[in-house]
This record gives structure tokens, C-alpha cells and sequence, in this order.
């Protein structure tokens, strides 16, 4: 029943608000707002803990409550497309389609919080081997909720676009679109895409579907190899990655709009007819090309996927200049920033010149990981408590 009452007045908070978001406290105003949680949690403890409401609060029932709770509306916030401009308006109103920084997260939070705070401080007395384990485990998930909940007010996120040829750059777009100026200064020297090979298919032309043959349809192209495609028999003569159309064939050449070509063979088992010529994905400067094989189907070849994209960047500070390379999943740390390769032109390609990088700033990370670590180490110690208590 609590829960459900702390439910709807998460929601009752977002429509009365008019869809106004808790965007969270910044410092100092969060660790002002955190130290007075743990002082209250210490009064209650100290001087309330024998009255039902707050025996209650750190037993059992809360604490699996309150777990529950916050799980729901984490799994809420992982199922329901977030910042959509096209979700349905009862969605919008409720504020699920902005749950992290809506206010159900911050009352789940709160009571998270405060029942994981006061069990804590009703086990944290005596200190022997038996508790260890449970106090870093709970301390260590109260830590990552309490720093999580009070870092998102401080937490920075930015965009920066940079085209290759410009000068240097040091602002930022965040979330709602307002200009944020960075204590460095970025400048785009390369960008470039590394691609897997390209696929190729066989589609049916009045109805848009593949030919289902899931296993070996989008077969990656080989030069000299034959595919077995449901009916069809084809064979890769001739595979270039960089070429334009000419008159009669595709011609190698490595310039801007230069997309991948290959000339191709194609038997059907059934009718034993044969057709060959010249297939391309295109780029932005031509169109793709397809190769038909009988009146209702044509064999295409696919867009390269992206195997990494990287960008050379030059940082630019008061005292010093560095060069770095910026990949995906590889970010690089400049002045309490981490430098991620977020994106690029996708409509240009890997001729792409522009390239999109995100840098965060979020100073209570570090706090969150020494509550991972604690959580890490109270396993660890219970697995091995338990082993030893099963040897014993």
C-alpha cells in the first residue's frame, strides 16, 4: 500500500507540476541535501527507531518494498522510448517518457534511500565477521543510489560538432539545445570509417521482402566465391570498394562519393537461365544499382556496415596542445571531461568530414564506483563466508 501511494504521488507531483522535471540539485546544493538525508536517517535511528512507522521503515517488508519500487520504474525507464516527441500525450503527462528526470524516480529514490539507510544502521552495531558482508553489500548499493540521485544535477553532457578544414572549437550543445562553453578547445584533423565488407541479397520487387534463406542471404561478398541464395546460383567475378559508374561497367577510383561495385554472375537451378552484371549499394552521389534476375527479382548489394570510426583531434588548452585519436568505446580524458565518439554524417558516409563528439563531465562517478567495488567485495566475502561455513 505504501508503495502504491508513493506511486501515485510520483505521478500526482508530475501532473500538478505541469510536466515540470526534477532536473536535480546542483553543488553545493546536493551534498547540503545529502548530508541532511544522512543526519535525518541518524536522528531516526537514534531516537525513533522504536516507533512502528520506523521500525518498520527498516525491516524486511520496506527494504524489499522499496527494492521493488525502484526497480519497477528503472525497468519502466529501460522499456518506454525516453525524450519521444511522438509519445502519446497520457505518457507525456505521467512523465514516462522523461522518467529520468521525472519526479517517480526521485520519490523511488528517496525511499530507496531512506529504508536501505535505516536497515543499514540497525545492523552496523556490533562489528563482527558476520555483518561485513552484509553492510558492504547494502552501504555499497545505498552509496551507488545516493551518489547516482545526487550527481545528476551535476552532471554535464555535451555534443560538439567539428568539420574537418575549421578552426578550433570549445562549445557544446546539452540536452535542451543551450550553448555551453568548455574549458578546451577541439579541432577535427581526420576522420575516417573502417567498413566490414558489404552484403549482398536477392529481393522481391512487387512485394520489397528478402528471399528466405536467413542463414546465407546477406552473405558477405568475396571475390571468386559462389553463394547458394534459395534458387539461385551466384558467383562474385569482380569486387571493387571505391568505384563510380561509367558507360558500360564501374571503374576503381578513390574520390569523394567512390562507393563499393561488384560484378556478378547469376544462375537459376530451376530454369537454368543466366544473367550478369553490375551491382553497387551507391552513396550520395549516385544512385544503387541492382541487377534483375527474372520479372520479380533483383539481386542488391547493402550499404557497408561501419566496422570502427575513429577522429584525430587536436586539444587545444591555456598551456599545452595535444593530439589524440577518439574511437568508439575508446574515450580520452581532458580536464574532468571524457571525450566520446558519438557520431558522424551519416548521409556522406565514410567520405564523411564532420564528426560528432560527446563530452561528459559527471564528478560523481568515482563515487559510484567505490559503491560497485563494496557491493563486488561483500559478495565476495559472502561466497567465501559460505563456503567456509559449509567446510565447517
Amino acid at each position: 500500500m505504501i508503495v502504491l501511494e508513493l506511486l501515485l504521488l510520483g505521478l500526482i507531483l508530475q501532473v500538478l507540476l505541469g510536466g515540470k522535471h526534477f532536473t536535480g540539485l546542483q553543488w553545493p546544493l546536493n551534498m547540503v541535501a545529502g548530508i541532511t538525508l544522512i543526519i535525518l536517517l541518524f536522528i531516526f535511528h537514534l531516537f525513533f527507531r522504536r516507533k512502528p512507522f520506523i521500525k518498520w521503515l527498516s525491516s524486511v517488508p520496506a527494504a524489499v518494498s522499496s527494492i521493488t519500487f525502484f526497480a519497477f520504474v528503472v525497468f519502466l525507464l529501460g522499456f518506454i522510448p525516453q525524450q519521444n516527441p511522438d509519445a502519446p500525450g497520457l505518457i507525456k503527462i505521467l512523465g514516462l517518457s522523461s522518467i529520468r528526470n521525472g519526479w517517480l524516480l526521485f520519490v523511488s529514490g528517496l525511499y530507496l534511500l531512506t529504508c536501505l539507510g535505516l536497515v543499514i544502521l540497525r545492523r552496523i552495531l556490533p562489528i563482527n565477521r558476520r555483518n561485513i558482508g552484509f553492510l558492504f553489500n547494502h552501504a555499497g548499493l545505498w552509496i551507488i543510489v545516493f551518489a547516482g540521485s545526487l550527481g545528476s544535477g551535476d552532471l554535464i553532457r555535451l555534443t560538439v560538432q567539428l568539420t574537418e578544414g575549421y578552426g578550433s572549437q570549445n562549445i557544446g550543445l546539452d540536452q535542451a539545445g543551450n550553448a555551453v562553453s568548455l574549458p578546451f578547445s577541439l579541432k577535427l584533423l581526420d576522420f575516417a570509417i573502417d567498413e566490414y565488407p558489404p552484403k549482398i541479397g536477392i529481393g522481391n520487387t512487387k512485394t520489397g521482402e528478402l528471399v528466405d534463406d536467413s542463414h546465407i542471404r546477406l552473405s558477405l561478398i568475396e571475390e571468386d566465391q559462389q553463394y547458394l541464395i534459395n534458387d539461385w546460383k551466384v558467383r562474385i567475378n569482380k569486387i571493387l570498394l571505391n568505384a563510380y559508374p561509367g558507360l558500360d561497367e564501374y571503374i576503381s577510383i578513390d574520390s569523394t562519393g567512390a562507393a563499393s561495385a561488384a560484378l556478378i554472375s547469376v544462375r537459376n537451378l530451376r530454369t537454368n537461365s543466366e544473367s550478369e552484371g553490375w551491382i553497387s549499394c551507391g552513396s550520395f552521389a549516385f544512385p544503387p544499382t541492382f541487377l534483375p534476375v527474372d520479372n520479380d527479382y533483383v539481386i542488391f548489394m547493402e550499404q557497408p556496415e561501419p566496422e570502427k570510426y575513429l577522429s584525430l583531434i587536436e586539444i587545444v588548452q591555456h598551456d599545452k596542445t595535444d593530439t589524440v585519436t577518439i574511437e568508439v568505446n575508446k574515450p580520452k580524458r581532458v580536464k574532468r571531461f571524457s571525450l566520446y565518439q558519438l557520431s558522424y554524417d551519416e548521409h556522406l558516409g565514410k567520405w564523411s568530414t564532420t564528426s560528432v563528439i560527446e563530452a561528459v563531465k559527471d564528478p560523481w562517478l568515482p563515487v559510484v564506483y567505490t559503491g560497485i567495488i563494496m557491493m563486488l567485495a561483500g559478495s565476495v566475502y559472502l561466497f567465501w563466508k559460505g563456503n567456509e561455513i559449509r567446510k565447517e
